[in-house]
């Protein structure tokens, strides 16, 4: 039995809430909270594997009552949220934060939707959620880095992303850490519900320092340009643009990052690939198509990763696993040498 406590200041929430949750007989809500200081009174007796959070209540609100949990007794959160943007954006903040998972709110009569909400509440339940440490000791010393192509330095090359729960906490300060120069596009597979991408570009372009598009139509990679695939769309690298492709059926984790990484692993460009903090094991076929086509490929270290589970599954086809700390030092240094103004000797 999963053991579920809900925090929502509406009573009516947190009934329809533990109705949807229960409906299978697997998941047990074993107590609900009105406020963020009610349920941290509350978490320590209680222990349960699964926290879902609203965001707007009096008091303590949830983002505030996200960032406590995680320095106080980490475990996975999931956001339960309203449709409007405004709180749509503070739940891809509050990932920032340590929420691991983003649902929305939805009424009686949604059973898709309710029962999307118990198979996130599933997946999460049994994961080993630390707080990362602040640094490790791991190094990029390219020692094992293949020599510059020549046909790579024609083509722009592209700096690919991939996470998911987890993620945003090493994916901002690793690209905010990234000089605004950089001699490439970026491109980012975070696994998302498709209603939260627009929200996510908002803010990262609130974030960094790159242009952020959503490839509704092809897009021309060049240097300074982060692209995202539209909601519930994988993204790849085809005839020369990042565009958007349509997803497997029934998939639960879009875009998926093995379909980026392997449309890069086909084509000439220093391209590099990177696996972040996330569930499951999409992104470590595809990084080992790159690391065969000779491209670089980098892990985020188990000391900074919040959810090892993608980079665990990703580490026998990194020729680096960093922390967050020297993961932008790694990419930069590669592509001074590699990119299309470099030198390949």
């Amino acid at each position: 039995m999963i053991r579920v406590f809900v925090v929502d200041d509406s009573q009516i929430c947190c009934e329809l809430l533990s109705d949807q949750l229960e409906e299978d007989g697997d998941i047990e809500v074993i107590d609900i909270a009105a406020s963020g200081v009610e349920a941290l009174a509350k978490l320590a007796a209680t222990n349960p594997d699964v926290v879902t959070v609203d965001l707007n209540m009096p008091g303590m609100d949830g983002l505030t009552l996200i960032e406590t949990i995680m320095a106080r007794d980490p475990r996975p959160i999931i956001v339960v949220t309203g449709l409007d943007a405004r709180e749509r954006d503070l739940a891809v903040a509050a990932t920032e934060r340590g929420a691991l998972g983003l649902v929305n709110k939805v009424g009686p009569a949604d059973a898709e939707a309710s029962a999307a909400l118990r198979e996130s509440v599933r997946r999460l339940a049994n994961v080993d959620v630390g707080e990362p440490a602040p640094r490790s000791s791991s190094s990029g010393s390219g020692a094992k880095w293949p020599a510059p192509r020549a046909a790579d330095r024609h083509a722009t090359p592209i700096v690919a992303f991939g996470s998911s729960a987890g993620g945003p906490k090493a994916l901002f300060p690793v690209l905010d850490a990234l000089p605004p120069q950089l001699p490439a596009a970026l491109a980012v597979a975070h696994h998302l519900p498709p209603d939260f991408v627009s929200a996510f570009s908002r803010l990262l372009r609130s974030r960094i320092q790159f242009e952020v598009c959503i490839a509704h139509e092809p897009v021309e990679p060049e240097p300074g340009v982060l692209v995202l695939a539209p909601g519930g769309t994988d993204l790849v690298l085809e005839d020369g643009r990042l565009r958007s492709r349509a997803a497997r059926p029934g998939a639960l984790a879009c875009p998926r990052v093995d379909v980026l990484f392997e449309s890069l692993a086909g084509v000439a460009g220093a391209h590099v690939g990177v696996v972040l903090s996330g569930l499951g094991d999409d992104g470590s076929r595809g990084l080992a198509a790159m690391r065969d086509a000779g491209k670089l490929t980098i892990v985020q270290d188990r000391a900074t990763a919040t959810v090892w589970g993608m980079p665990r599954a990703a580490l026998g086809s990194a020729l680096e696993v960093l922390n967050t700390h020297e993961i932008d030092e790694a990419i930069t240094r590669w592509l001074r040498k590699r990119g299309p103004s470099g030198r390949s000797g």
